[in-house]
């Protein structure tokens, strides 16, 4: 069987390739997603002390269940910028 062309690829932390034009949920891994937001400062950067996208969305996932949210919002809520992982903001 031959391969189709997927086009232009990153490479993952976990080694999977990712492929900007043609993502697949199988290319997916939550640690992909937990390690590149760990590393992305928000506001550019513009901070006192490093303040990742992963904290951020921790800290919007405890402000919906705090708010009484449902476990899914809460969910939604640490998830709400997953795609920095892939695609920058």
């Amino acid at each position: 069987m031959t391969e189709v062309d997927r086009g232009e690829w990153m490479q993952t932390f976990s080694g999977v390739k990712f492929f900007m034009r043609d993502p697949r949920p199988e290319d997916l891994r939550i640690e992909d997603i937990a390690h590149a937001l760990s590393m992305i400062c928000r506001f550019g950067g513009h901070v006192r002390r490093t303040y990742s996208v992963a904290e951020h969305s921790v800290r919007v996932s405890e402000c919906v269940d705090e708010l009484g949210g449902t476990p899914d919002e809460a969910f939604w809520g640490l998830m709400h910028d997953a795609a920095e992982a892939y695609v920058g903001d």
